[in-house]
């Protein structure tokens, strides 16, 4: 017990970017074109590759969420290791830039952010400590992919990430996208991720981040409620 609590206190803010900017892709993308807009454009889609399809799919069926709310089971699994470490947490995000990341189970820690300003915490670390994004570059960094996601900025993703389709091309079927990165630094620490939504695209129902040594990372989403108020202090 003592291993696997060191192990996700040593691991939560390495990959934590990598989880909330694919999560966060479900939650703000805006309503960019009307209803007569996309009955004009509804040739050129049916003409677009699968990947575009979904893409497009993504955008309408997201368009008006507001807030996002799930708890969420994570397993790693390491080559090294036949048990599977399972940490437990909660995920919320309210439009247009509040979001918080939160393990609650085997070691609670956190992280979130509203605007220019963030808080970290950990139950060895005592107090939170409050940070602005300015002097964390991680985490302006960050804030550039999550603008992209809730922009639906796929002309500057697609600059960032390789974007191909795992799920069949069929549209009753949840769609999964694989993202591989372009930059040779950030494939030497994620081979790719693969994101699962759900059915009517409104929300991602699993994460899975595979790193270039083979060990892997699989979140579930769970409970996920859209558009209701958020509880008090769901970004501390």
């Amino acid at each position: 017990m003592i291993f696997v609590k060191d192990y996700f206190r040593n691991q939560f803010y390495s990959f934590c970017l990598f989880l909330l900017l694919t999560v966060v892709v479900v939650a703000g993308f805006p309503a960019t074109v009307g209803a007569a807009d996309r009955r004009a454009e509804a040739g050129k889609i049916e003409a677009a590759s699968p990947l575009d399809q979904v893409l497009q799919r993504i955008r309408e069926a997201a368009a008006g969420v507001e807030t996002v709310a799930s708890t969420m089971i994570q397993e790693k699994h390491l080559k090294v290791f036949a048990e599977v470490l399972e940490a437990r947490g909660r995920f919320a995000f309210q439009r247009p830039d509040c979001w918080c990341w939160e393990l609650t189970e085997p070691v609670l820690s956190g992280l979130s952010v509203c605007g220019e300003m963030g808080r970290r915490w950990h139950e060895k670390g005592g107090a939170q400590q409050s940070f602005k994004l300015a002097d964390e570059p991680w985490l302006r960094h960050f804030a550039t992919q999550v603008t992209a996601w809730t922009t639906a900025d796929f002309e500057f993703l697609q600059k960032q990430y390789i974007l191909t389709l795992l799920s069949p091309e069929l549209s009753s079927s949840p769609p999964t996208l694989k993202l591989v990165p372009r930059e040779a630094a950030a494939r030497r620490l994620i081979a790719s991720l693969e994101i699962t939504f759900s059915v009517d695209c409104r929300y991602v129902t699993r994460i899975v981040i595979r790193e270039v040594d083979g060990d892997y990372t699989a979140i579930n989403f769970l409970d996920v409620i859209i558009n209701q108020p958020l509880p008090k202090g769901s970004f501390r």
